[in-house]
Formats: C-alpha cells, sequence, structure tokens
C-alpha cells in the first residue's frame, strides 16, 4: 500500500549538520542550528530566505524566548541570542572540568523549561569517549539541576500529550527510555525501558542500524528517525499502543 505522506524539502540551503527545528509562528519561520557550521538558522516561510547567526562554539540546539530572540545550547553554556543585534550572552557555563564536551539536542517541556543534553566529541573519526554526557534543565529563573548523568549523546527529548512521560534517546546505546515526569516541578522519575534499536525486530542494513535520532511519542504519530541510515520508521514503543 502506498503512503498518503509527502515529504518536501522546504531549505534547499545545504548544512553540515542541521538539526533541532522549531516552529517560530510569530515570524512564520523555521528556526534550526547548524551544529559544525556554529550556526544559528532561520527559514522564513514568506520569504523563502534562510538567515543565520554566527556563534563561537558548536551549537547542538535552540529555544524561543516568550520576550523574543532564542536561549542557545552550545559548548558546554547556555545562553541567549539576540537575533537583531546577533548579540550572545552567557547564562551559564557547565562541565568545566570536560573540554572535549559539548551540548547536543535541547528541548522545552509544557513549563517553559529548557532540557538539554552534554555529549563528548569525538577525538578520531569514530573514537569517541563513552558515558561523558549528562541531561540538564535549565529553569527560567535560570537555575540549573542535572537530571541524567553517565549518558552517550542525549536526542529525542519530548513529552506525552498529558505530560505525565519524558522520552528520551540514548543514542550511542541504541536506547529509547520513557521517564515518569512530574509537570510540577521539572524533574524526571522513574525510567521504563522502551526499545533497544539493535534488537528490534526491524530490517536495516545488517551492522548498520542506524543511531537513533528523533521520537515522536505515543498518540503523535510514535515515529523514531534514524541518523545515517536516512529513514524514519514507526516503531510500538514497548506496547504502548
Amino acid at each position: 500500500m502506498s503512503s498518503s505522506i509527502k515529504i518536501e524539502s522546504v531549505v534547499k540551503e545545504k548544512n553540515r549538520m542541521g538539526e533541532c527545528p522549531v516552529w517560530e509562528e510569530r515570524e512564520s519561520a523555521l528556526v534550526y542550528v547548524d551544529i559544525n557550521s556554529q550556526k544559528v538558522c532561520r527559514w522564513s516561510s514568506l520569504t523563502n530566505e534562510v538567515q543565520s547567526v554566527s556563534v563561537d562554539a558548536r551549537v547542538g540546539s535552540v529555544a524561543l524566548r516568550q520576550c523574543g530572540g532564542y536561549l542557545i545550547a552550545l559548548g558546554t553554556r547556555f545562553a541567549l541570542l539576540d537575533w537583531d543585534t546577533k548579540a550572545v550572552t552567557t547564562v551559564l557555563e557547565l562541565e568545566q572540568d570536560k573540554p572535549n564536551n559539548r551540548f547536543n539536542d535541547g528541548k522545552v517541556d509544557p513549563k517553559g523549561r529548557f532540557f538539554a543534553g552534554t555529549m563528548a566529541e569525538e577525538t578520531a573519526p569514530g573514537v569517541r569517549a563513552r558515558q561523558q554526557g549528562a541531561l540538564y534543565t535549565l529553569f527560567p529563573n535560570h537555575s540549573v539541576i542535572k537530571q541524567l548523568d553517565q549518558v552517550d549523546i542525549s536526542n529525542g527529548l519530548d513529552w506525552s500529550l498529558d505530560h505525565r512521560t519524558f522520552f528520551h534517546i540514548d543514542s550511542l546505546a541504541y536506547a529509547v527510555h520513557a521517564f515518569s515526569y512530574d509537570a510540577h516541578t521539572g524533574k524526571i522519575g522513574t525510567r521504563a525501558f522502551l526499545i533497544s534499536v539493535t534488537n528490534s525486530a526491524i530490517t536495516l542494513p545488517a551492522a548498520r542500524p542506524g543511531l537513533p535520532q528523533t521520537i515522536v511519542p505515543p498518540r503523535k504519530g510514535g515515529a523514531n528517525a534514524r541518523w545515517d541510515v536516512h529513514r524514519c520508521r514507526r516503531e510500538a514503543l514497548g506496547g504502548l499502543y
């Protein structure tokens, strides 16, 4: 049966590593980062043009601010980006004892808290220290808590529609987990294992399962996208749907 889903490329500009797309309604624009080019980008659906602001480190994720401008996770720090002036103001720097780390994926929870995870960079092609990252939450008052430790690469951050479950992918562990979530405190709780990509009954090239990258939670469609194999698959995660 043929699929009725149409996939279309709207941003024609090439990126070295485009990540973390966020739709900004007030600008009718798609905001995203190009990690390896150290840029925050914005594609306008009105003009079909892409503008970008260069920053001084690899930027893993971007989030919208209610007052305008953006919150970004770059290097190992949280910072504010003023799009008009291109000014970057550091909010807090973390993991100064891990100079080879940087932030990766990040997303805002339903109460406006910014979740973002760190990871170790490669020291040589295919060589990376394991479990060097952590998952942090930046609160609106600029306080920070560490939610998880000994993480390889945080990806696929999202919440269930009732906000009671938090989803997290650790890409190098090839694992998708769900945590109980307290929307009042912003803290994650009990972990539940959902799926192991390498052990799942999914037909993928031998020895190349693809790193799990992004998740659309159950009741939102249940898709899991894979990096490096150009695929997006719908999977039943632990029998949740």
